[in-house]
């Protein structure tokens, strides 16, 4: 509108309402809402997701031919099918999907339970497609694992920092259980055969036994003291006062116990057999009690490692604990887990306890204090009757959805139409079971939550949300080796599967090298390390040619992993561990080396041909880096000395270079021996192995130290001689021994202390 002297006039702005109500906007205008929504719901046939044809990415910089060939060979194939349409139309109808839709339909399957396999049969866990993405990817133990983060295999420091300031978390799915049911005393009777150490008549087996906490032991075949050794296991009992099932209550009125044994996949196939077996024996001995069932439970349940210091507290934002309303109940709120605010408590809890737990899904937006029914609250222990798997991510995605249309106060027309069939095979609930390890030191703490299997996925992507790391076999290893704790089974030479490792690492290794030229190319290393070589040591008479051959015979490892395990094998101080005195005590004894202590080179002549190794923490002294496989030899006196008095000349105490690639030959059979020097110079720099580095110094590490295995007996000779050479003021706990770099000539002086002298036993493994 415009006046005659050709002014506009323009009207008065409306002021907006100070308070907007959003309720009164919205139902005022919900029919202009509700017919936008539903056009826009037609149009995109009810989804909406975001398509991935729609997403942009920043690849205009890409100029590749490579980029759009794929198109253009599509552009061709479509040109001629048009012109031999009706000739190729069969083929065309009969013709198989592209591989890359086939597998991805397969990967993002959830099945109720067992691994999906690649072609040549390598399962691949329920993370797969979530690590594969991110992370180096490797074939081990019939699974595809995690290696590590992509690069050259760095990366400790950051990991370090992780755990120190926050939480890792490990899928360990490719560890499985194998349940024992039958009547208690058979299956103590079986467990007494094939583990070791196994004391039924403890206090501390007898909460093993009611289920409170689990333990940790050595699996064995058939007689336990007489056969080798499989791997560490982990054993839990099912509580006596649990009843959820009335086949169980029944069972359990007839005495009928159920046990779960934990076995790693590298041993899993061996050690399944050997309780099978067991099981058969104990049946034919005990003809009038009921056999004892031996099941398989591979593919049944998940394990998630979770470690760091925060560990608890990322627990506590991803497991709620629901309210049951039934009797029931009250073993769920006796383990429930404290309040958010509340970290003490969980933090508190005891090693070894086993808490109970029926879950939400952590991916639900569901109230906390949500009160459900009995018969939807399931116990992990009646695996073998089915448990439901998680709501499928469409019709979370979908339900979310209609939430927010609710907050518009828009009418919720799908909302009845869900799929039926999923309801009734699928659950918001999930029994788990938490179980508490040692910890790594005073601020790290380390838990295992075990899980049905097709829930592994709904509890990984919320908990890498809320801040965890990922880590793959690689950085476990790290982790382990800055806690003191052996990973299995590089670390456990006693077992069948440490033999497979090793091999097929030296495979890979010489692989590599073989790809190098001649002149970059380097020496080979011993892999795995010639344990026989500690025989050497100490001997009264190297002079003679039949001795290297003798000692590098094959013979049998034996790992003490308790302090009865060395009573045949010369114990340090073995009848003082028996009454009960501490080494401290022993130690400001002035005639315990004369009256007491054996004689080594007794000892020496007259020792089995079984070799019994014990695990040692080495600490570097002042300086130096010790790495995985370096070997660890006895000192001379005067080695310490000149050490600790800072006037040794390093290249005093030294291999020479040119007897350093001969320090280790290898024989036609593929095993390496230890080459007895010939020549003067190499005589006076020698000094004997008496065990290997099986986990090196982790980069980046504030109190960097390796774990190793030495022998005993000669560590117990060693300690002898250091301790006469000193006042009995001046004797240490701990022993000095010297460390080489299979790849260096250097000695190092090292501080070594046995792990059996500072706990009970030596069993907790990663």
């Amino acid at each position: 509108m415009s006046t005659t002297d050709g002014n506009k006039l323009f009207k008065t702005p409306v002021i907006p309402p100070a308070e907007l109500l959003v309720q009164k906007f919205t139902e005022s205008r919900a029919s202009e809402l509700d017919s936008l929504y539903s056009t826009i719901s037609t149009r995109l046939n009810n989804d909406f997701k975001s398509h991935r044809s729609k997403r942009r990415r920043t690849t205009g910089f890409d100029n590749r031919g490579s980029k759009t060939r794929f198109r253009k060979k599509q552009k061709v194939g479509a040109l001629n099918n048009n012109k031999n349409n009706d000739e190729n139309l069969e083929k065309d109808v009969k013709k198989a999907p592209p591989r890359h839709i086939r597998r991805k339909k397969e990967l993002y399957k959830n099945p109720e339970s067992g691994f999906g396999t690649s072609g040549d049969g390598t399962k691949r866990l329920r993370t797969h497609v979530w690590y594969a993405k991110r992370f180096t990817m490797t074939k081990r133990w019939g699974f595809h694992l995690p290696l590590g983060l992509h690069g050259r295999g760095r990366g400790s420091r950051a990991l370090l920092k992780w755990i120190k300031n926050g939480t890792v978390v490990h899928d360990a799915s490719y560890h499985s259980a194998v349940q024992l049911e039958g009547l208690q005393d058979s299956l103590l009777s079986i467990l007494s055969t094939v583990m070791t150490p196994f004391y039924p008549k403890s206090d501390a087996e007898k909460n093993v036994i009611s289920g409170d906490i689990y333990t940790t032991t050595m699996l064995h075949h058939g007689e336990a003291s007489k056969s080798n050794t499989i791997a560490p296991v982990i054993y839990m009992w099912r509580p006596i006062q649990q009843s959820t099932d009335t086949n169980a209550e029944s069972d359990r009125a007839n005495g009928i116990r159920q046990l779960w044994i934990w076995i790693h996949a590298a041993a899993f196939t061996e050690g399944y057999n050997a309780l099978k077996i067991a099981c058969e024996s104990q049946g034919k001995v005990e003809v009038d009690s009921a056999s004892v069932k031996c099941t398989s439970l591979e593919g049944q349940f998940g394990t998630l490692e979770v470690m760091g210091s925060k560990a608890s507290q990322l627990l506590q934002k991803i497991l709620h604990p629901v309210c049951s309303t039934s009797e029931a109940s009250s073993v769920l709120e006796e383990c429930s887990l404290p309040k958010a605010d509340d970290v003490t408590s969980l933090t508190n809890t005891s090693c070894s306890q086993v808490i109970r737990l029926t879950v939400s899904d952590p991916r639900a937006l569901i109230n906390k204090s949500t009160e459900t029914d009995s018969t939807y609250i399931t116990d992990l222990w009646d695996a073998g009757n089915g448990l439901c798997c998680p709501l499928e991510e469409s019709v979370l995605c979908m339900e979310k959805h209609h939430q927010r249309l609710s907050a518009f106060c828009l009418t919720n027309k799908t909302s009845d139409n869900v799929n039926a069939i999923t309801k009734m095979h699928s659950s918001r609930f999930c029994p788990v079971l938490l179980l508490r390890r040692k910890d790594l030191n005073d601020s790290v703490t380390r838990w295992s939550i075990v899980l049905p299997l097709s829930w592994v996925k709904a509890f990984w992507v919320p908990m890498i949300s809320v801040g965890a790391q990922a880590i793959g076999l690689r950085e476990r290893s790290w982790v382990a080796s800055e806690g003191g704790i052996p990973i299995f089974p590089s670390e456990f030479p006693e077992c069948g599967s440490y033999s497979s490792l090793v091999e097929a690492e030296a495979a890979t290794i010489d692989k590599e090298a073989s790809l190098r030229p001649a002149s970059l190319k380097p020496f080979s290393i011993p892999i795995p390390p010639p344990w026989n070589c500690v025989r050497l040591a100490f001997q009264t008479d190297l002079t003679k040619p039949e001795n290297p051959q003798t000692n590098s015979s094959v013979f049998d490892i034996v790992v003490a992993r308790s302090p009865w395990m060395l009573v045949d094998h010369y114990l340090l101080f073995t009848h003082y561990f028996d009454r009960g005195a501490r080494l401290a005590k022993v130690m400001r004894d002035e005639k315990v080396l004369i009256d007491h202590y054996p004689n080594p080179d007794v000892v020496l002549a007259n020792r089995c041909r079984k070799v019994s190794f014990v695990r040692v923490i080495l600490r570097s002294y002042k300086e130096g880096v010790i790495e995985d496989g370096a070997v660890v030899c006895a000192p001379r006196l005067d080695d310490i000395k000149l050490w600790i008095s800072g006037s040794i000349d390093k290249a005093e105490l030294q291999v020479p270079q040119s007897s350093m690639t001969r320090y280790f030959a290898k024989q036609d059979s593929g095993k390496w021996e230890f080459r007895v020097p010939e020549d003067a110079l190499a005589v006076e720099s020698n000094r004997w192995p008496i065990g290997f580095v099986t986990s090196g110094f982790v980069q980046g590490s504030k109190k960097p130290r390796a774990g190793a295995l030495c022998d005993a007996v000669l560590l117990a000779k060693i300690r002898l001689e250091q301790w006469s050479a000193v006042p009995v003021k001046q004797r240490k706990k701990n022993i000095y021994v010297l460390t080489r770099n299979l790849r260096s000539t250097a000695y190092r002086l090292a501080i070594a202390s046995i792990i059996l002298e500072d706990q009970d036993e030596d069993l907790d493994y990663m």
